[in-house]
């Protein structure tokens, strides 16, 4: 059979799917690791079920020569383990794609009950490959090799990202890994596959790869955390399995905890005697954590609580991404107090923004939360490296030790009215700065008082804390300012926002929200001037960063709304069409 030449070089897009627990989430990340280290920039998303193990799970990847933050619509090659994922994402597979098969399954009567469409395709041993040096578990090593072949990469950077994969479990499963990778990788050539080499990328410089989750982690390590205590949830999980092995090396500890309750006490105990710390959940977790993160702000202890957010409400869609918490954090709280609210919106936002985190925290003696969603969280993506010269550390006004006033002791005031409302803080164990904590309300010596005039006065203490970041920019701006449409969004919808407005090529602005509380009024107050039409696009029923902006700031007549809540990311032709529709 004759196949026609199809150039897919400087830019390829690949799935590959199976079931849940066989290994297709750990072939993603390596190829990803590959590919960032000889120099091409990788953005992986995955989809997974909300079990440990069956069900269909598939992992889409954008290879490309500069920076990518997301995956666009179709696929030039979809690999299947299985007949169901043939079934779920032929769809996506565009005319002329390829695609590849494990040869044990079967596929020519299935193809026969699918739309007719002009695909290549390639059967591959790689279950036979497997079992030749082990079990069936090694076909995603075979994967591995198979696809090094496919796109021409250097076999010694596979071998070195399998053999680090791999020593945790010993040189035996090390060397029959190996061999297999070795013989796929050696398999005989299609002749139709040479269109699929990669061209070669525009600068070999290695790169690291993460997920936001890791470099949520690092920030907080880098930021000077050394407690954190947190119950296990997806999508957050990450972030405890990151500092549970690298705390050690710190002095840090990992706790965790029968629930998120205990999580968010015992974090406040760590940080109120003096000990950078932080919790991490998604929805649920955070609501059962409000009523302490309410004792956060009376008692004005710093804390950062990390919420990667999942569909709701109750458990939801437990493994699919949504942007559903913000009134939650915003307003949740009972009572009112101050509390901070940053949204990063890429996995280098991720580790900076903790460190900002944490920071703001100390200043404000407030708790911060860091909304981040389950596409950020989870998708790993090719970065440039992290600068560590940008890391400043600032623990916010802290008292002296001796708390002396005209040569006399005096009762520490920790709650001391102030013009900005920040009083100085004591840990625990400083000479004289001993002083009453609860969380009812209290005089400036932190004991309990009801009166109505103190109250009244502790009340505008706390709350005058932010108002001066109101005046802070907290909105990053991309995009053209010759037009009269500016796209507002949050999380990981920046870089499906980012390549659609590429795609577009109209000139439109596109701002990311990374401070979500206290907004930005100053800055938002200029742009809603400036444009005459203003897109918010969030993943959520309601139009909650809308319904914020409206309520905050105005131009009711002037904000549109692109939503979604399907468990899935925006696609660029979504974006696009909203677009068009505006213009």
């Amino acid at each position: 059979m004759e196949w026609s030449v199809i150039v897919l070089t400087d830019k390829i897009i690949l799935m590959f799917g199976g079931v849940q627990g066989e290994g297709v989430v750990s072939t993603g990340d390596t190829l990803i690791k590959v590919l960032s280290r000889i120099g091409y920039f990788s953005y992986g998303y995955r989809t997974f079920s909300s079990r440990i193990k069956g069900g269909h799970t598939n992992y889409v990847i954008d290879i490309q020569s500069h920076k990518v933050l997301s995956c666009r619509d179709t696929l030039d090659i979809l690999i299947a383990f299985d007949q169901e994922s043939i079934v779920l994402n032929y769809s996506k597979l565009k005319e002329g794609g390829l695609l590849i098969y494990d040869d044990i399954v079967s596929v020519k009567d299935l193809l026969d009950t699918l739309p007719s469409k002009n695909i290549h395709l390639y059967g591959a041993p790689l279950t036979a490959i497997a079992k030749k040096y082990g079990t069936s578990v090694m076909k995603n090593t075979a994967l591995m090799g198979l696809l090094g072949q496919l796109f021409a990469l250097p076999y010694i950077q596979l071998e070195m990202v399998l053999r680090q994969t791999f020593e945790k479990k010993g040189e035996t499963i090390v060397s029959k890994n190996l061999s297999v990778l070795q013989e796929s990788y050696n398999l005989e050539r299609a002749s139709f596959l040479s269109t699929y080499q990669l061209a070669p990328p525009q600068e070999e410089k290695s790169r690291p790869s993460m997920i936001g989750n890791e470099a949520i982690a690092l920030g907080a390590l880098m930021a000077g955390c050394r407690f954190m205590a947190a119950y296990p949830i997806t999508p957050a999980s990450e972030i405890m399995e990151y500092l549970t092995k690298k705390f050690p090396r710190y002095n840090g500890v990992m706790v965790q905890t029968e629930d998120e309750i205990s999580a968010i006490t015992m974090t406040l105990g760590a940080s109120y005697g003096g000990c950078r710390s932080m919790t991490a959940t998604s929805g649920p977790g955070i609501s059962l954590m409000l009523e302490a993160i309410g004792l956060s702000g009376m008692a004005e202890i710093p804390v950062v609580v990390v919420d990667a957010q999942r569909g709701g409400p109750s458990t939801g869609l437990p493994t699919k991404h949504e942007q559903s918490d913000i009134d939650s954090l915003y307003y949740g709280p009972h009572g009112e107090i101050p509390s901070i609210i940053l949204a990063p919106y890429s996995v280098e936002e991720c580790f900076y923004q903790t460190i900002d985190a944490f920071n703001l925290a100390d200043q404000y003696q407030c708790p911060v939360f860091l909304a981040s969603d389950l596409n950020l969280s989870l998708s790993r993506q090719t970065i440039e490296d992290l600068n560590p010269k940008s890391i400043s550390i600032d623990r916010g006004k802290l008292a002296h030790p001796t708390f002396e006033i005209d040569g006399e002791e005096k009762p520490f005031k920790r709650f001391l009215f102030t013009e900005d409302g920040i009083s100085p803080r004591a840990y625990p164990g400083m000479p004289n700065g001993i002083h009453a904590l609860t969380g009812i309300e209290h005089q400036e010596t932190g004991r309990p008082d009801e009166g109505k005039e103190n109250r009244k006065k502790m009340m505008d203490k706390r709350m005058r804390k932010l108002m001066a970041l109101e005046n802070i920019p907290g909105i990053d701006i991309f995009g053209s300012t010759e037009g009269n449409l500016l796209i507002l969004s949050m999380g990981s919808n920046y870089g499906i926002i980012r390549d659609s407005v590429a795609d577009s090529a109209l000139p439109i602005a596109y701002g990311m929200v990374k401070r979500i509380k206290p907004l930005p009024v100053r800055q938002l107050e200029n742009l809603l001037q400036r444009y005459e039409k203003v897109l918010v696009i969030e993943n959520n029923y309601r139009g909650q960063l809308a319904g914020l902006l409206k309520k905050e700031i105005g131009y009711h007549h002037k904000v549109h709304s692109l939503l979604k809540y399907d468990g899935l990311p925006f696609t660029h032709s979504e974006v696009l069409r909203k677009i068009e529709e505006l213009i």
